[in-house]
């Protein structure tokens, strides 16, 4: 073999052809078309082997066939052919680009990140409703309120402060319940004159957690559980969590969305 043949046979071959493949492709290159027992005969491949190399090659459009008895193989032109291999080298690098650029370094990124969460817990009714209502002081755009306990000094620790945010022109959403033993109806009616307010008719009256949700602007969040489920107006029937976070924001708008999408106005 010259060197100028092994250079092609190393060339072809880093380039992804097996042995029979580059074989093959030179003996067309080099002697013009030929049938597949012609193929076999002049370079040595086993004529069992010869179809499924001519496959190869033809469906990587390096060959093309004759039709007839018998078929007939022919090289397409080298400039065609590396061309073709060009646009199709750019398109695998744009899908290995995409995909390393993308989706794996925002696997490695969220991995790599460890998160400082501001977290406050809060207790007592007065202590809770104060944080609240700074909470909603500082919204810009959206205020959300998923109420599933509500007592009437609720009414009287949320007008304020929603009334402010509206004047604002911050857009305050209440969603709440409609059987829950949880939920005063007055103080709900009420609530409805300072805000818009939706209500779902759940099954049960078990069925929402009494827990309430205020998010403002997808950033910020506090969240209040009611453990005292005997007496629910009692000062220190509540305790509050308040997470500055905006991915656990985002959750809970998430779930106010859905909520708000199935309540009926009031």
């Amino acid at each position: 073999m010259s060197r100028i043949d092994e250079n092609l046979h190393r060339i072809l071959k880093d380039h992804g052809l097996t042995e029979y493949e580059i074989k093959t492709y030179l003996k067309l290159i080099f002697d013009g078309p030929a049938t597949p027992y012609e193929i076999s005969e002049s370079v040595k491949i086993p004529y069992a082997r010869v179809y499924g190399t001519l496959e190869g090659l033809e469906k990587r459009k390096w060959i093309r066939a004759r039709p007839g008895r018998p078929v007939i193989y022919e090289s397409n032109p080298p400039r065609s052919v590396a061309e073709l291999e060009v646009e199709q080298k750019q398109s695998e690098m744009e899908a290995f680009t995409n995909l390393m650029r993308k989706d794996l370094q925002a696997i490695y990124e969220r991995r790599e990140v460890v998160k400082h969460i501001s977290l406050w817990v809060i207790h007592g009714g007065d202590k809770i409703a104060d944080k609240q209502n700074e909470l909603i002081a500082t919204a810009k755009t959206r205020a959300y309120l998923q109420l599933a306990t509500i007592i009437p000094q609720d009414v009287e620790d949320l007008r304020a402060p929603i009334k402010a945010a509206r004047e604002r022109g911050v857009a305050v959403k209440i969603v709440s319940f409609l059987n829950p033993r949880f939920v005063d109806q007055k103080s709900l009616s009420a609530l409805s004159e300072e805000a818009e307010v939706g209500v779902i008719q759940e099954p049960s009256e078990e069925s929402p957690r009494p827990m309430n949700v205020c998010s403002v602007d997808g950033r910020d969040s506090i969240v209040t559980y009611l453990w005292n489920l005997e007496m629910p107006s009692e000062g220190g029937s509540r305790i509050a969590f308040r997470l500055s976070d905006e991915e656990y924001a985002g959750v809970m708008e998430r779930y106010f969305e859905y909520y708000w999408l199935k309540a009926r106005r009031i």
